[in-house]
């Protein structure tokens, strides 16, 4: 597996080349220490209802639907704009054993979390890609809907990600920025 800096090349000033030490499968998908950390804050906070935004190649995806799976509670939703994208990612949770745990839908994000309207999202892990604002508009939806304590993360915050991390700041909840080559805020309603 490729370490983090064949794909950030050092570009987070926090970090510099440090970004060595962390690994990933392509240069869109989540450091796979951040899967790792998804599945591990799932299987804490067993969410009953879990929604991400960007399945991209199902890193993530899979990393949250084990963790569903091993609590024996919960169900995920997760989108992408590029259909070609949701399919390959519903192949692989099938191949795995975990589509009775986690689907992938085509639509945008905002949409997804549009739909869940009126359902308890008790968890969510927003990282659409796609035309600047898509993030932001998705957690302008997000936070009416959700439930004091629930928390929903925030990926490619690292300062290098100028766009994100001046989204992240306008989120009027509390947070805590894990410094990632691509950067993680995790955020309590």
């Amino acid at each position: 597996m490729p370490n983090e800096h064949e794909f950030t090349g050092g570009r987070n000033p926090l970090l510099g080349d440090k970004d060595e030490l962390w690994s990933a499968d392509s240069v869109d998908g989540s450091e796979t220490e951040v899967n790792e950390f998804l599945y591990s804050l799932v299987r804490m906070i067993k969410p009953e209802f879990v929604v991400e935004t960007g399945c991209y190649l199902g890193d993530g995806t899979v990393a949250i639907a084990r963790a569903i799976r091993d609590n024996e509670i919960g169900r995920m939703l997760t989108c992408d704009i590029d259909k070609e994208k949701v399919n390959s990612v519903n192949l692989r949770l099938r191949s795995e054993g975990l589509i009775d745990f986690a689907e992938a839908v085509h639509m945008r994000g905002a949409d997804l979390i549009k739909q869940c309207n009126g359902m308890r999202i008790d968890f969510a892990f927003i990282d659409s890609g796609g035309e600047k604002g898509t993030r932001e508009e998705e957690i302008n939806e997000l936070i009416p809907i959700i439930r004091p304590l629930t928390m929903f993360a925030l990926h490619d915050t690292a300062p290098q990600h100028v766009g994100m991390r001046k989204v992240a700041e306008s989120v009027k909840c509390p947070s805590v920025y894990f410094n990632t080559p691509r950067g993680l805020t995790l955020f309590q309603k």
